[in-house]
Order: C-alpha cells, then sequence, then structure tokens
C-alpha cells in the first residue's frame, strides 16, 4: 500500500468543516449562519469515522501484540483529552459567576470533570455559573464523538477476529453496515431518538466502510474511476433529489474520503510541520462559547471574533502537538523501536 496520502490535509479539513459549523450555531449571530452553508459538522464527524477504520485497521494489520495497538490507541487519544477536560475545570473558573470558593467546592465542578474523563460527556456537560445563557451550557459539546472513537478502537479486533473465523470478510462487513443502518433508522425515523441513534451502533457503517476499504484497496485503487463515479452520482441523487439512498450513503462517502486521500499529491505533506487536527478539535467548542458568553460577536464585527477565534484555537493546537500529544507518540515509537531491535 502507497504510504503517499494527504489524510493529514483531509483530518484537518474535516476539523476545520466541524470549526466554521460550531461558529455558525454557537455563536448565535445572524451575520456568521451563512457559515452553516458551507460547513456541517456532522459530514465532519463521518469522514473521521471513516478515516479511522482505514487508519486504525492499518494500525492494528502492522503492529505485533494487541497491547502494543491498544497502547499506541490510548496515547493517540488520553493524553490531551485528559489535558483539555482539567485544563478547562481550572482556567473556567476565571470566567465562572461563582467565586472561586463557590466554583471548588461545588460537587458540579467535580463532576464535569469525572464524568468526561470517563468519557461520558452526556453525563454531567456543563460546569458551574458558566454558559448559562448560551445556546447550550455544555463546555466542550464537541467530546462527544471521543466516546464512539474509543469504542471502535475495541470493537476492531474482534471485528478482524471474526474476519479470520469466517475467511469471508465481506460477509461480516455487510451484516455488521445493514445492522449499523438498521439501527440508525429505527432510532432517528421509527422512535425519534436522534442522540441515540448518533451513537456507536449509528455511526458503525462508516467505521466498517474504512476497514472494507482498508482490505480490499488495491482492488479499490485499480478501478479508482468506476468507484468514484459511482460514489458521486449516489452522493448527488442523495443531496439533489427527494430519492432515499441511505443504504449506500456512507459506502460512497466513505469511497470518496479514501480515493481523495491517495489522489490528491500537492497535499501529501500537508502535515510535515505537525498534525494540529486533534488540538483543533477539542479546544475550538469551549473557546467559541466563551466569546458567546461575553457576546463578542455582537459587541464587535462577528467575522474579525470568528477569525480570532479560529487563530487562538490554533494557537491551542499547535501547543497541545508540540508539549502533549508528540511526546507520547514519540516514546511509543521509541519503545517499539527498541523492542523490535531486541528481537532481531
Amino acid at each position: 500500500m502507497d504510504n503517499k496520502n494527504c489524510f493529514d490535509f483531509l483530518r484537518f479539513f474535516f476539523a476545520a468543516n466541524i470549526l466554521l459549523a460550531h461558529l455558525a450555531e454557537l455563536s448565535q449571530n445572524e451575520d456568521l449562519f451563512v457559515l452553516s452553508y458551507f460547513s456541517n459538522a456532522i459530514i465532519g464527524v463521518k469522514g473521521f469515522f471513516v478515516i479511522s477504520g482505514f487508519l486504525v485497521s492499518k494500525s492494528y494489520v502492522n503492529t505485533p501484540s494487541l497491547k502494543d495497538y491498544f497502547v499506541k490507541r490510548i496515547k493517540r487519544i488520553l493524553p490531551a483529552y485528559v489535558v483539555v477536560i482539567l485544563f478547562s475545570g481550572l482556567i473556567f473558573s476565571l470566567f465562572s459567576s461563582y467565586t472561586f470558593g463557590a466554583y471548588f467546592s461545588s460537587i458540579d465542578t467535580y463532576k464535569y470533570i469525572g464524568w468526561n474523563l470517563l468519557f461520558l460527556n452526556f453525563m454531567h456537560p456543563c460546569l458551574p455559573g458558566l454558559f448559562d445563557a448560551n445556546l447550550h451550557c455544555a463546555v466542550n459539546g464537541a467530546l462527544w464523538t471521543l466516546k464512539i472513537e474509543e469504542g471502535f478502537y475495541v470493537v476492531l479486533p474482534l471485528i478482524f477476529y471474526g474476519i479470520q473465523k469466517i475467511k469471508k470478510s465481506f460477509l461480516l462487513l455487510g451484516n455488521l453496515y445493514l445492522l449499523s443502518l438498521g439501527y440508525w433508522f429505527v432510532m432517528n425515523s421509527y422512535w425519534n431518538q436522534p442522540l441515540l441513534a448518533k451513537q456507536l451502533p449509528g455511526y458503525l457503517c462508516y467505521f466498517i466502510t474504512g476497514i472494507f476499504l482498508f482490505l480490499n484497496f488495491e482492488w479499490i485503487m485499480k478501478n479508482k474511476a468506476g468507484f468514484l463515479l459511482f460514489a458521486v452520482l449516489v452522493l448527488a441523487v442523495y443531496h439533489l433529489s427527494d430519492l432515499s439512498v441511505d443504504l449506500l450513503y456512507p459506502a460512497a462517502f466513505g469511497i470518496v474520503v479514501i480515493i481523495a486521500a491517495y489522489n490528491i499529491p500537492f497535499l501529501n505533506n500537508f502535515g510535515k510541520y505537525g498534525d494540529f487536527t486533534y488540538g483543533l478539535y477539542i479546544y475550538h467548542f469551549p473557546i467559541i462559547q466563551l466569546f458567546r458568553q461575553y457576546n463578542l460577536f455582537e459587541k464587535y464585527d462577528p467575522f474579525v471574533m470568528a477569525i480570532t477565534v479560529i487563530l487562538i484555537t490554533f494557537c491551542f493546537a499547535v501547543l497541545s502537538w508540540f508539549y502533549v500529544e508528540r511526546g507520547f507518540l514519540d516514546r511509543f515509537k521509541t519503545n517499539v523501536q527498541k523492542q523490535i531491535s531486541t528481537t532481531c
């Protein structure tokens, strides 16, 4: 498999897409609603899950042991996640309507930290005296996807075990794909429970698509023109007509993402200075919320404030990469190289 790709750009693109969508929604500024015409947070999330299915499958296959696989996954997600939760719990005491004493003696502060460290953000999304007049009081509403991502990491070895047992990857992945779509339909359309629909079973079809595309990569790339035409037609019908093609949408969407990753060569070095995507994703929401709490989008030019939010978020993303994320990844790579050298 060719290692030249632009996944770094695509992840950054999807993260930026989510940031702009949240700016349009959370700012509650009419001028910024225009951002919603060319950004969509859910599309960004779907893109992340397709890429995750593809790249985590590749990581799993190329990792010598199950233990190393889980260590890699933990070190990629957990350090920066823990930092943003603890940092939010501490630094937002400066912006709470509660006094320091009341803030740090409130059980709600520790409920926020505790539940969020367990990835159960929905159990206690808010901090005391913060963002009460905003559209949502949630400190970091973007973090809900990370418990799903962690769940995918756990499920993937089981999926590969099932594939090895039955020797028919298409059969297993196809059934999981259909079950995921069925779950989404029942929860979202039949029972009218969109929050339940947006959990691991409902998004599994995108992760499964990424796995399938990884396992059949050579075949897909050999026939990429035909697959791309099929995918574009499906997506066009989905977005431009009343015909329902929900059954094919995740597969078509995934095909476009993965083919694009290996066919835009001028973007292959996008991440040469660092991978700032994760930081962009986990820091943008609370920064927007803080600007909204002080009505900065109304007091000043909303587009200037939006650009300011983006720049501040990017600064946090850069700091997160260089001072948190990269250090853990470098240590893991060093440890793996030592293990390989001692066994050779």
